[in-house]
């Protein structure tokens, strides 16, 4: 049988202690089962850099995305967590480098290489 921790040794060595240094282990629980929000959310999420994946917005996004799916949520309350996961996510998107081609500072910047390019610069 074990030797029973003194005071000093719980406050030193915290709850353990009275188990020989041993834990008890936790029961064993399922592992949560991500929904279809939640997995669309890690799916666009995985095309940033991993800088901006690990971020605060990037974490939001991901509890938003977890609530819709597992919460018991109103109406009112669904569209809320809906708009800020959209807001959250295009401002990831938008501030994600090389941003998505075709916008007019792409043509501007095409057409001044041309004209840089004919002019032989």
């Amino acid at each position: 049988m074990p030797e029973e921790a003194s005071e000093l040794d719980r406050l030193v060595l915290g709850p353990d202690a009275a188990y020989g240094g041993a834990a008890p282990s936790p029961p064993r629980q399922q592992p949560r089962r991500k929904g279809p929000v939640e997995l669309a959310t890690v799916r666009d999420l995985r095309g940033l850099p991993p800088s901006m994946r690990q971020g605060t917005l990037a974490a939001t996004a991901l509890k938003l995305a977890c609530e819709i799916d597992t919460a018991a949520l109103t109406a009112r309350d669904l569209a809320g967590h809906a708009r800020e996961l959209r807001m959250h996510m295009t401002q990831l998107f938008e501030s994600a480098p090389g941003g998505a081609k075709g916008d007019a500072t792409d043509e501007v910047r095409e057409r001044r290489e041309k004209r840089l390019a004919a002019a032989g610069e």
